[in-house]
């Protein structure tokens, strides 16, 4: 198994991408397409089957199948992942290793395309474990490109299971509103006494309750959310550094920079380099 393509896009709205992502299309042989949307408003088209869109769902889309991504709301637009996986061939042809992972691969992706017949709600808490899949299959080191593939495995299986990644969190309702006000407030400013305040809770017991589900606290998920925000601008937008900070609400440029290097290692600059247009328009 190898990827072909990693791609986050976030808030959908723009019309050139509106037009590439809601293409109807299909994929080729062994080629499987993962997506998992995190919010807004629209439809999928997964075969003669079309399922409206809900945070948290995710859709597995087998070779050959036509598949498309309908924005019918851009007030409310989609941001979503999206996992395109190459399951023949992953080892040398003719190989003993390469005949176990492909009998291997074949039996998992029949299991998982009986499983995933429709959409699975797996909840939108694993958005960070995608983030990281992206960056280390970008990150053109050898061992976290194959690090990127092992834990992408490990998610297939934990689908069968139940528990597809370690960012999964038993469901909180508390929890489950304070990350749909954060995800509303992405492009504003949000505080963690006007997070409490609209859930109705006090500081301790909140910070208590969400870190023990996400693995970190409130304001730190929320920070992280932002930068999620604007690596998809930077990879796939033609908005100036500056502009992407403004529309993220970072007092200036040089705080989103640092922000931004803490979370993901390099500056935005570099980012954009990297990594502009390799998820849209190939």
């Amino acid at each position: 198994m190898h990827f072909s393509d990693i791609v986050l896009v976030y808030h959908l709205r723009d019309e050139r991408q509106v037009a590439w992502h809601g293409r109807r299309h299909a994929h080729g042989p062994g080629d499987y397409e993962l997506h998992y949307f995190i919010s807004g408003e629209g439809s999928f088209r997964n075969g003669p089957a079309i399922w409206t869109i809900e945070p948290g769902s995710l859709h597995l889309t087998p070779p050959g199948m036509d598949h498309q991504i309908l924005a019918t709301n851009l007030r409310k637009p989609i941001t979503y992942y999206a996992v395109l996986f190459h399951a023949e061939g992953s080892s040398k042809p003719g190989s003993v290793v390469g005949d176990h992972v492909d009998v291997e691969l074949a039996e998992l992706l029949g299991r998982l395309s009986r499983l995933m017949a429709g959409p699975l709600d797996i909840g939108v808490s694993h958005r960070f474990f995608f983030a990281d899949l992206l960056e280390r299959h970008f990150s053109g080191t050898g061992d976290l490109m194959e690090a990127s593939r092992h834990s992408f495995m490990a998610f297939l299986y934990g689908l069968l299971a139940g528990s597809p990644s370690s960012y999964g969190a038993p469901e909180n309702a508390h929890v489950e509103k304070a990350i749909a006000i954060m995800q509303g407030a992405i492009e504003r400013e949000l505080d963690l006494d006007t997070l409490c305040a609209r859930l109705e809770l006090s500081r301790e017991h909140f910070v208590r309750i969400f870190s023990a589900r996400m693995r970190m606290p409130p304001m730190r998920y929320y920070a992280r959310l932002k930068i999620e925000a604007a690596r998809a601008m930077l990879s796939s937008t033609n908005l100036h550094v500056q502009e992407i900070s403004d529309k993220l609400g970072y007092a200036n440029q040089f705080g989103f920079a640092r922000a931004f290097k803490r979370v993901i290692g390099i500056p935005p600059s570099e980012y954009r380099a990297r990594y502009l247009q390799k998820a849209d328009f190939r």
